[in-house]
């Protein structure tokens, strides 16, 4: 018998062979010299790319020098045009940078604030800079050096202002160095609400602010109102102490000194973006709106002022050929103008036009003027059946797997303020680039190597579930992802190829779990769904899961191909877990497979065939995770949800009779969001379950990690109920070790069983999701994240290693 994934700790069978002595075709990791940990630093590791690459921004001393982020929290910095990025962590999501624009080694970062909501906490917005070009960050707003003591800031539910006297309760939005003083920063802050924005909608009242320091953020001051809740340009004239403020509903123009606002006429009632730029000859506002048909007069899309919006001149040409009739563009954001030549700008859009097979299709689009808009150009054109259309896009491992569409149109565009020829781009799955004004297009997330694989750039902006290890190859292990399905390695995480081939285009978004036959050298089971990101809060809806696709995939070449194997698993279904029970013959396995909102599935010949096995469960039938113990019992956890808007509490079972019948696990009273069980190899009575709390008195409660000596019979808390513990993992040779991987910013390890922790140094990501030992590498640790791959590093962590944030307080993480 060989290895199998290190998450089916509880199929304990293989774990006692593994610590006993090893393995047919595999070496006890402890007495393998080649094995010993030979690094003590972090690296991240997986294809790069594959998430949302947001706000591009290029700074105006040095067109290399770039910096974006991704939509789950990770920033990067990049000084080489692209080649390279390095991940900076910087607490919450960013929302806006800024470079100064006097000295070059300076640069700005609003992260984004939000109301407490159970499912991501609460977060405070920062104004954070670095005086480094980007490696080492400050908060210089709010002032946190008058900030009450508060420990895991993230569980609770105060405001900036319950914090720190005279805090604004808001989030910034945009920041803005006045060109002509640096010493003038302004901020436009925009009132709180969840981080998903459901149930934290903004009462009317409450209205965006513009906020100034005089003297590079050491005091600050409100200077006004604004009409509109979210704030998307700011335009300051030191020649009149006026500044021009864009909402999503209004320009003001705002008189710094007494705080005297006047509304300025727009020619539509609601923005998507606004940016500008000026030289010598030209000073220019571009901003950006629905386009609509009304009574065969198009109205809205792109405007532009000469005069700092006292009026404005409708700059559409170009933007409607070959549009199908009837129809229009659609606009994503995407809006970038050189600040020193600003008659030349970038936007994207999503134009529906009437293909030759008289279908409509849908084209992105990246357009340019140079000419202020009077004209514009396409010069990036492509489609989901016709591809890159223009012909000029030099690609990487996602144009190879997928078409067009999977990352559409840019989300986001900026161009470098010197040179209006270097623009770069990012989508929901990568970043790319021009330097000749167009012409050509380049991504920046991934390196095509000459073997075929690909190896990333840095920047690794999506979101992952295990790390699964070949039990007969130990250079081969998955990555399971959210939104491009699972990749391979046959060298460790040096590089690595796509395991997609023959998986059903409509699975292929997320692969949830790999399950490796221990005895069948290169056979391999996976679950996939293009239902992503479970079991986050955001994806239940009242719709349910039955409009979602996904099923069971068996390979016999070790992931290279692929083929279904899900026949009596219903073809609309979110396969989450899949467990193999190591006792059954290796030529008829039994298999169960955790599918969501439908329960738990049973196939006794290999995956051929499978039947619903749901007698004893309840109404939650979120099946999430499936475990089996040393004994043989199974256990399948449900996770907490949400139905016809209600909490759904969720739930453990555990079978006695191959899931025959289920029996509920108690779990102590109020506990209601496991999300993750742990049991030990050698004593099956010992379980630990990582819970998502649940909000109590203003605080987080409920969850953390919880343990069992006795099966579940008692229950005690072994770490902070405050925290959201994602999972944890076991050391495979010393059971005593404990590691969890929390969503808030740390993992840690425990070498008690879970009586004391100590955090992992030198590992900081925000959303961390599972904690797994390397079984071939002893003293190594993978650490998966939402949204930042998988980090790998010493187990032990790294002594007194900083973190990128030099003053954040003291157990605010």
């Amino acid at each position: 018998m060989g290895t199998i994934t290190i998450f089916k700790q509880s199929i304990v069978i293989f774990l006692s062979i593994l610590v006993a002595g090893g393995c047919k075709g595999q070496t006890n990791p402890s007495d393998n010299e080649e094995n010993k940990v030979q690094d003590n630093v972090w690296k991240v590791i997986g294809p790069g790319g594959g998430g949302g690459v947001l706000k591009p921004t290029i700074s105006p001393f040095d067109e290399n020098f770039v910096i974006t982020h991704c939509d789950m929290t990770g920033v990067y910095v990049s000084h080489d045009g692209g080649q390279n990025w390095k991940m900076k962590n910087l607490w919450n999501v960013p929302d806006d940078f800024e470079f100064d624009p006097v000295d070059s080694n300076t640069v700005y970062i609003a992260t984004r604030g939000f109301l407490h909501s159970e499912d991501r906490g609460s977060g405070i917005s920062m104004l954070l800079r670095s005086d480094d070009k980007g490696e080492k960050w400050k908060i210089v707003f709010p002032d946190v050096s008058k900030s009450k003591k508060v420990e895991r800031l993230q569980s609770t539910s105060l405001k900036p202002s319950d914090l720190i006297d005279g805090a604004l309760d808001g989030t910034i939005q945009k920041v803005r160095v006045d060109p002509a003083d640096n010493n003038r920063i302004y901020l436009g802050v925009a009132p709180l609400v969840d981080y998903m924005a459901r149930g934290g909608n903004i009462e009317k009242s409450e209205t965006a602010r513009l906020v100034l320091s005089t003297d590079q953020g050491v005091t600050w001051k409100i200077v006004a109102k604004l009409p509109g809740q979210r704030v998307l340009g700011i335009f300051p004239d030191n020649r009149t102490n006026q500044v021009t403020v864009f909402t999503e509903s209004s320009c003001t123009l705002v008189n710094e000194i007494t705080g005297e606002s006047g509304i300025l006429p727009l020619p539509v009632k609601s923005l998507i973006a606004v940016e500008g730029g000026k030289n010598v000859n030209n000073n220019l506002i571009y901003i950006q709106s629905d386009l609509k048909i009304d009574k065969d007069t198009f109205k809205g899309g792109m405007y532009v002022s000469d005069n700092m919006g006292a009026t404005w001149t409708q700059v559409n040409e170009g933007l409607l050929k070959g549009v199908a009739e009837r129809r229009v563009p659609d606009f994503r954001q995407g809006l970038a103008v050189c600040y020193s030549k600003p008659e030349v700008a970038y936007i994207s859009t999503i134009n529906p036009v009437i293909n030759l097979n008289g279908k409509s299709e849908e084209i992105y689009c990246i357009y340019k003027t140079i000419s202020a808009g009077r004209n514009w150009e396409p010069v990036l054109l492509s489609s989901t059946p016709g591809g890159y259309i223009t012909n000029n896009f030099k690609g990487s491992w996602m144009e190879e797997s997928y078409d067009p569409g999977w990352g559409g149109s840019p989300i986001d565009l900026g161009v470098a303020p010197g040179n209006p020829d270097v623009c770069f781009a990012g989508d929901n799955g990568r970043g790319y680039k021009t330097t000749d004004g167009g012409k050509t297009w380049e991504q920046v997330y991934s390196n095509n190597n000459t073997d075929g694989s690909y190896s990333n750039t840095g920047l690794n902006v999506t979101t992952c579930y295990g790390v699964h290890f070949d039990p007969f190859d130990k250079d081969h292990f998955f990555i399971c992802y959210t939104d491009i399905g699972l990749f391979h390695t046959f060298n460790r995480g040096e590089s690595w190829y796509h395991s997609i081939s023959n998986v059903p285009r409509e699975w292929q978004n997320t692969c949830y779990e790999v399950e490796f036959d221990p005895g069948v050298k290169g056979k391999v089971w996976s679950v996939w769904a293009n239902a992503h990101d479970l079991p986050r809060t955001k994806m239940f809806g009242r719709q349910g899961f039955g409009r979602f696709k996904g099923g069971v995939a068996v390979s016999a070449d070790g992931g290279r191909r692929w083929q279904k194997n899900n026949t009596g698993i219903p073809e609309n279904s979110v396969c989450t877990n899949i467990l193999l029970d190591p006792s059954s013959p290796a030529e008829s396995r039994t298999l169960y497979v955790s599918v969501f909102e439908r329960g738990i599935y049973k196939s006794s010949d290999g995956g051929n065939s499978w039947n619903l096995t749901n007698s004893g469960l309840g109404k939650n039938l979120f099946a999430w995770q499936l475990r089996q113990n040393s004994n043989g019992r199974l256990f399948a956890l449900f996770s907490r949800g949400e139905s016809v808007g209600k909490v759904v509490d969720g739930v453990i079972y555990y079978s006695d009779d191959k899931a025959a019948s289920w029996i509920q696990l108690p779990l102590p009273e109020v506990v209601n969001g496991p999300h993750d069980l742990l049991i030990d190899p050698v004593h099956p009575e010992i379980m630990y379950v990582s819970c998502w709390p649940r909000t109590g008195n203003g605080t987080d409660m409920k969850g953390g990690l919880i343990k069992t000596e006795d099966g579940g019979l008692t229950w005690k808390q072994v770490f902070d109920e405050r925290v959201r513990v994602n999972s944890a993992g076991m050391d495979p040779q010393q059971s005593n070790i404990i590691y969890i991987n929390t969503f808030q910013n740390a993992a840690y390890r425990s070498e008690d069983y879970g009586e004391s922790w100590k955090q992992i140094e030198g590992y900081r990501f925000k959303w961390g999701q599972r904690a797994i030992p390397d079984i071939n590498n002893q003293g190594m640790l993978f650490l998966t994240t939402y949204g930042g791959s998988v980090f790998y590093g010493p187990a032990n962590g790294i002594p007194n290693a900083s973190d990128d944030i030099e003053n954040m307080q003291e157990g605010w993480w």
